[in-house]
């Protein structure tokens, strides 16, 4: 993977050709923190006055042209990766930038990237390294063998302890019947397979099967690259019980958006299905979420039908997640957590005792709000019968 960089560092340290884009650089540490010098003020009060009073010795013009960013740090560095093969081998160069790119508000468990080339892959938390977005980490492309391939089982055991943004809609209890317990039940107990109705599992495959058709569609049609991404949590610690795997990242950096692709499946008759007009509702909190986690400040929903498609321009409501992110720390902290610390020590049934109801107490309103900004989702075109018709 390969990304650009968000903010370049201090020009003590580094030193580059003036032709040489960011873009064309391979970095794996693209920052990486290092002890800041003393202050002169510092120094000139920790000084004698007499001493503070002196004018500094010229210096010569090889020591002026050379960094003065600690190269006691940089030598401990690379000895400490020399331990480290992996790591060490993949290493083209090392920039060095301020501590103050780390703030400890950030997951480093979730390190989502705010910038991206043409392609993107997240690693598993074993085998990269972790930092918050603002450090813009750039991992050069030979890092390949940690992966997460979607539907790998790598990929499901990440999911496993996290709620996903394509379960929002159950957990916020969108659903009737017992599919908010059902959900519960899956994350308490670990439950290796969810039971699904015959209709069910058969939309569920027809959207696998049929989602990389709709990408290729969708390209052919926009002319955009879609970048691909394995599995991302949420980059703030206090929010990194939350995950999410995206069809698809359009363009680079926070100007880019997100790509959600979906298959109706028309009531067991899809070859029949005509491509949506409006935004079915209960998709936003999944949208939503996607941008969230992401950090992206719009997003793109493409309906995929054997009879054409239609794609929807879908921007970020802050307010609206505030009130999705209560019902869902509610439906995890409140239902889901303590039931699993129980499970864990044998107490099923006191386990039980926490499964949530059908509905929680903000679902209406929920319902609401979703209603509302999918009627406001933009309809940007639509494709019949390989007319494409576009909508101002």
């Amino acid at each position: 993977m390969r990304a650009a960089v968000n903010t370049p560092p201090p020009r003590c340290y580094s030193r580059r050709r003036a032709s040489a884009t960011l873009l064309e650089a391979r970095y794996v540490f693209d920052h990486v923190p290092q002890r800041r010098l003393p202050s002169l003020a510092a120094e000139l009060r920790a000084r004698p006055a007499s001493v503070a009073a002196r004018r500094p010795a010229r210096r010569s013009a090889a020591s002026a042209a050379a960094p003065t960013c600690g190269a006691a740090s940089v030598t401990r560095l690379f000895r400490a990766l020399l331990q480290i093969p992996t790591a060490y081998s993949s290493i083209s160069r090392v920039r060095l930038a301020p501590a103050a790119f780390l703030p400890a508000r950030y997951n480093f468990e979730g390190y989502i990237p705010r910038s991206c080339s043409s392609s993107l892959q997240i690693y598993s938390r074993s085998s990269m390294l972790n930092l918050p977005p603002s450090s813009a980490l750039t991992v050069s492309s030979q890092l390949t063998s940690s992966d997460v391939a979607q539907r790998s089982e790598e990929w499901f055991a990440l999911r496993k302890d996290k709620l996903t943004t394509s379960t929002f809609s159950t957990a916020l209890g969108f659903w009737a019947g017992n599919r908010r317990a059902e959900l519960w039940n899956e994350k308490v107990f670990g439950a290796t397979e969810t039971k699904l109705a015959d209709t069910a599992r058969s939309a569920m495959d027809w959207g696998t099967h049929h989602e990389s058709v709709a990408i290729e569609q969708y390209t052919n049609i926009t002319g955009r690259h879609v970048g691909t991404f394995g599995f991302a949590v949420h980059a703030e610690a206090s929010s990194g019980w939350l995950g999410a795997s995206p069809d698809g990242v359009l363009g680079c950096g926070l100007d880019g958006g997100i790509l959600e692709v979906k298959c109706p499946f028309n009531k067991g008759k899809p070859e029949l299905a005509l491509p949506w007009r409006a935004m079915p509702y209960y998709y936003m909190p999944q949208v939503q979420g996607l941008m969230e986690i992401m950090g992206r400040d719009w997003a793109e929903l493409y309906c995929w039908t054997p009879s054409g498609s239609s794609l929807f321009r879908v921007p970020r409501d802050r307010a609206y997640w505030e009130l999705l992110h209560e019902a869902l720390r509610d439906f995890w902290w409140g239902d889901v957590v303590p039931a699993r610390e129980l499970a864990l020590l044998g107490k099923h049934d006191e386990a039980r005792s926490f499964e949530p109801r059908p509905k929680h107490r903000l679902t209406n309103l929920v319902l609401y709000r979703s209603r509302k900004l999918a009627s406001e989702a933009k309809l940007l075109w639509m494709d019949v019968g390989g007319r494409v018709e576009f909508f101002q």
